[in-house]
């Protein structure tokens, strides 16, 4: 099953391959400040979210509702 980056919790998302502590909390800052996430590719505007991380964890997420 996919995480929604949308409603995911940071422990949650901490469970990501290359997400910790830090970029959990960037993921949800960015939300609360920016409204939910139209697509993952959106997730690259997050700090401390590179190409190549966002490229790794795209098959394990989704913006569903």
């Amino acid at each position: 099953q996919k995480i929604n980056i949308n409603s995911a919790e940071g422990w949650l998302l901490e469970a990501l391959p290359g997400i910790g502590p830090t970029k959990s909390k960037a993921i949800i800052d960015y939300r609360e400040k920016n409204g939910f996430f139209r697509s993952v590719d959106e997730l690259i505007k997050v700090q401390g979210i590179s190409s190549t991380l966002l490229e790794q964890i795209k098959p394990l997420i989704t913006v569903a509702d």
